[in-house]
């Protein structure tokens, strides 16, 4: 009770700040509309202000006790001139969380294009005679990042159509289009088994993930049952969970495999008709689509005499027959799947084929050459921009505010920019975003990426204050000890600040995209 009372004080705190800020009322112009010219402007638009009055009115945010032990980073930068609105600790380097997303996303519109798609093979290694494949079914991965349960049912068809009612041998999954093993260099061991950290392969489901219900038993002290949610295969989980006493709180913790052995659940769940939910990662990613597309081809009454495996290294098809190939959607919508809802196996896929296509093999760490020569064609220093992954779940990532600024400049005036800008979630409507800012001048506005991870938070994007000024912005905190939805309140407090901001610009005031 005591920490609900506190964390309500902060909010009310949060409150009498932004009523002492003198805030313009919303103006009219919003994100795709043209800037308003103030000359003509009605006798009921709000007065101009100035650049320090802006500042001093960001100072005043960034500066709240709130954050006395947490380190603020914050960037803002008209695109039309590159004009610097506002800095903040804006060289120092900080842990970005998701907004990894965005520099993995704009450098692989510019290295693959937006046309940029993957291809799934199937291939039939034998003879085909009266309905039976006299040896493998090969699925040759090329690390589609939004293969489907229901792409893969679309498989079956295609496998009647070839003649084949029964498989001799094994599904044989090949993903060895990428180098790395499923996870990225950094993350931590007990994310490991969160769906949110589901690992990547060069051959995976999407999401490689699992929803479970953890049901307690009976009596105080029986066992809890994990069931599955919809048809799938079953999970390797040492369940200890037991059922504690009516009211208690849940606790639950998940132990590394031994040598051998299955993920350990451990802990409690109260009594009582409550299920908990568990949103779980898979074990190896191919291993488990293989599973997954065994029973489906059991259940549509196509048998599979062997079992399910990895290719070898230096395995091959050794008498290949008949095969197919399957086209994924093209990367501009893929981004837009990454970006909005934040997908890290996405954003993983998506790195590992940058560094692929750039012929140094399918790993993060080629792809991170590529967005570090990409970044220094951009104009972006050295050291400025240090990756690790290209999710946002590594704590070794590091960005500096006016890096990933000058990033997003890049963007606006890149050639893909309109696919990069609707791919970004969108206050008020869409995405991580969709329930923020509402009845701001931001709803509608604002199109930026979230980030977040214990202690970090991180708001980087676009929006049009109210005189049509496209401002670039990058806000990232680090160290924080304040509840999240408290910083959550400071992120939008600030954001609806740069809406409001209103200057004097001359009628017809260009885009002056091409400006450095």
């Amino acid at each position: 009770m005591k920490r609900s009372e506190s964390n309500r004080g902060r909010n009310v705190r949060l409150l009498a700040i932004a009523v002492m800020l003198p805030l313009l009322a919303p103006g009219s112009v919003l994100s795709g509309q043209e800037p308003a010219v103030i000359g003509n402007a009605s006798h009921s638009a709000p007065a101009s202000v100035s650049k320090d009055d802006l500042a001093e009115r960001l100072r005043r945010i960034v500066s709240d006790p709130v954050l006395t032990r947490a380190h603020v980073g914050l960037a803002v930068q008209v695109a039309e001139t590159g004009e610097v609105l506002f800095e903040n600790e804006a060289e120092k380097r900080f842990v970005p969380a998701s907004n990894t997303k965005i520099v993995t996303a704009a450098v692989a519109l510019d290295a693959l294009g937006p046309d940029y798609r993957w291809t799934t093979r199937l291939v039939a290694d034998g003879t085909v005679r009266d309905g039976v494949l006299a040896g493998d079914l090969w699925i040759v991965g090329g690390g589609d990042p939004l293969l489907s349960r229901s792409d893969l049912a679309g498989w079956i068809p295609l496998i009647r159509e070839a003649g084949i009612r029964q498989i001799e041998g094994d599904l044989v999954g090949d993903d060895r289009v990428f180098e790395d093993g499923q996870w990225g260099e950094g993350w931590m061991w007990d994310d490991l088994f969160g769906g949110w950290a589901a690992g990547v392969s060069g051959l995976q489901l999407h999401p490689n993930t699992v929803r479970a219900w953890l049901i307690p038993g009976t009596n105080l002290g029986d066992p809890a049952r994990v069931e599955l949610r919809g048809a799938s295969p079953a999970l390797p989980i040492d369940n200890r969970v037991r059922t504690g006493a009516p009211g208690s709180e849940v606790r639950l913790r998940f132990l590394p495999p031994p040598e051998g052995g299955d993920v350990r659940l451990e802990g409690w769940v109260p009594v009582g008709p409550d299920s908990v939910p568990l949103y779980l990662s898979t074990p190896h990613p191919t291993l488990y689509l293989l599973d997954y597309l065994r029973e489906r081809l059991q259940s549509e009454g196509i048998a599979v005499i062997g079992g399910v495996r990895r290719a070898d290294p230096e395995e091959r098809p050794s008498s290949p027959g008949w095969s197919t190939d399957l086209r994924s959607e093209p990367l501009s919508e893929v981004i837009a799947d990454m970006l909005k809802p934040s997908d890290n196996q996405v954003a993983e896929t998506v790195l590992r084929t940058v560094g692929r296509e750039a012929g140094d093999g399918g790993s993060a760490e080629s792809g991170i050459e590529v967005v570090d020569e990409t970044l220094a064609v951009w104009g972006i220093d050295p050291g400025a921009v240090s990756l690790a992954d290209g999710s946002g779940l590594s704590r070794y990532n590091e960005v500096t505010p006016n890096a990933m600024v000058r990033l997003l400049r890049a963007m606006w005036r890149h050639p893909e920019f309109p696919i990069f800008e609707s791919a970004m979630p969108v206050a008020g409507v869409d995405g991580t975003l969709r329930r923020r800012l509402l009845g701001t001048p931001g709803e509608s506005n604002v199109r930026a990426k979230t980030g977040s991870l214990s202690s970090v938070r991180a708001l980087s994007g676009y929006l049009r204050d109210g005189a049509g000024e496209t401002l670039i912005f990058s806000l990232i905190l680090n160290g924080y000890d304040a509840p999240g939805d408290v910083a959550v309140a400071l992120e939008d407090l600030l954001v609806e600040q740069l809406a409001l901001f209103r200057r004097p610009v001359a009628p017809g005031w260009p885009e002056y995209r091409n400006v450095p």
